[in-house]
Order: structure tokens, then C-alpha cells, then sequence
């Protein structure tokens, strides 16, 4: 059984690193960089993002500031590792954003960005199959129900949970009182409406920067075929967590 691990680089995960090698070796398992059956990540929910990348399973360790996906506490590391073995867990599936705009194509795990480069508005057009209207402010999120604690909660204040469903968050709408609205997951066009003059903006897959696109352009984003998986090996609550500060385990 091959693994990979991905973590962040402060002092806790670096630790657990070293005692996760020590557990590896006595249980015969082998560290690679190349086609890994499964991928551990050490660190928050920043690292769990990271390690979706990768397109394969995901052993998800907390040892971040925030870890309202992360399941395994690092005393409970070793017990995962044999129920790994041993085949004892679930498997958690979250859907897929795929973004596809001026020749980029990308997937998101919690959600897609568009916000402006300048610190002015800008006006985002959403069309979909039956939704069609446009709002002024900073940028907008279009975000996956998990991703709706992330990012997206901190422009709406909202959770969307248990269902099949994509978020529109706006960030700082101008002259609204709306933040976000629900939709079904159907794909979406999004264009940049003109203000008179060009301007530039930045796309975003889970925080990172993808693309500049200006005015006049349509950003497409529809859900995945693919989705993502998570090994669950204790019960996660991510209402409870964000209430909290932490996961109830």
C-alpha cells in the first residue's frame, strides 16, 4: 500500500509527519510522490484543499488552526492506520466544481472566485436555467455545500448542508440586501457586464489564482463528474466545529 503525505509547515504537523513515518514503517507501509493509493493530509482544511488535488483518496489529520473537515485527531493517527489496513472505514463523497473559462479549465472542492484585481465593484451577469439577473460589489463565490463553511461563510453567515446545491455568495454587494442565493446544481454562465471602461479580474479554485479574465468574458462553472473522497474513520459535525472552534468527535 502506497501513501502520500501533504502537510503544512508549521511545528505541530512537521511532529506528526515524523510520528506518522515511525507508524508507516512498523506497519509496512511505503511513502511515495508517484501514483499513491491514498493521500494523508496533516495540517487544516487549507491542506485537506491541497490534497484533493491529487485525485485520490484522502486520510484527512488534523493539525491546524481550523479543521472542520478533518476527522483524525493526531493520538487517534495510529488507530486509523490500522482500520486502514484492515478496511475498516467509510467513504465520503463531496461534489466537484469544474470551472472552464478562456481556455482554462480547473476543479474546485469548495468554491470558485471572482473578484476584482482594483479595489472597485464590479457587475457579474448570472444565467442558468432558471435564473438570470445581475449584482454590483466586490466579486461573488460560486461555492459546493462543503465550501459554503469555508470562504463563503464569511460573506453570508450561512451553512448549506445535505443537499445536492451550489451557492452564489456575494461579497459586499453594493445596494442589496441579498448575499447569497441557492440554486440547483446546474452549470452557470457568469459575465463580466461593462462599466464603460476595461477592467481585470481574478479567478479563483479554492484561493488560489487561475486566470485573469476582463470585461465581456463568461466564466462557466457546473458541477464535476468527478467527485471527491474522504476516509472517515470517526464521525465529523461541521456545524458543531465552527460553533465551536473544533470538531466533536
Amino acid at each position: 500500500m502506497k501513501v502520500k503525505i501533504v502537510h503544512n509547515p508549521f511545528p505541530k504537523a512537521q511532529s506528526i509527519v515524523r510520528k506518522a513515518l515511525e507508524i508507516f514503517k512498523n506497519y509496512g507501509l511505503e511513502i511515495t510522490d508517484s501514483d499513491p493509493d491514498y493521500v494523508i493530509a496533516i495540517g487544516g482544511d487549507g491542506t485537506l484543499l491541497k490534497a484533493i488535488k491529487y485525485g485520490k483518496p484522502v486520510i484527512a489529520v488534523k493539525a491546524g488552526r481550523r479543521g472542520f473537515l478533518m476527522d483524525v485527531e493526531p493520538e487517534r493517527l495510529e488507530c486509523a492506520l490500522k482500520r486502514l489496513i484492515d478496511g475498516d472505514f467509510k467513504i465520503q463523497e463531496y461534489p466537484l466544481l469544474k470551472l472552464n473559462t478562456e481556455g482554462i479549465n480547473t476543479l474546485a472542492f469548495n468554491e470558485v472566485g471572482i473578484i476584482s484585481e482594483q479595489p472597485e465593484t464590479i457587475i457579474l451577469n448570472f444565467k442558468s436555467d432558471n435564473i438570470n439577473f445581475s449584482i454590483e460589489g466586490d466579486g461573488a463565490l460560486i461555492s459546493t455545500p462543503q465550501g459554503s463553511t469555508g470562504w463563503a461563510l464569511s460573506a453570508t453567515g450561512n451553512i448549506i448542508l445535505d443537499v445536492d446545491a451550489i451557492e452564489l455568495a456575494f461579497i459586499n454587494p453594493v445596494l442589496s440586501p441579498l448575499r447569497s442565493v441557492v440554486i440547483s446544481s446546474n452549470p452557470i454562465t457568469i459575465k463580466i457586464e461593462d462599466k464603460g471602461y476595461n477592467q481585470k479580474i481574478r479567478l479563483t479554485s479554492d484561493g488560489d489564482i487561475v486566470e485573469t479574465v476582463n470585461t465581456g468574458d463568461e466564466i462557466h462553472v457546473e458541477r464535476a463528474k468527478e467527485k471527491a473522497k474522504v476516509l472517515r474513520f470517526f464521525e465529523i459535525n461541521p456545524i458543531g466545529g465552527i460553533l465551536s472552534g473544533k470538531n466533536n468527535l
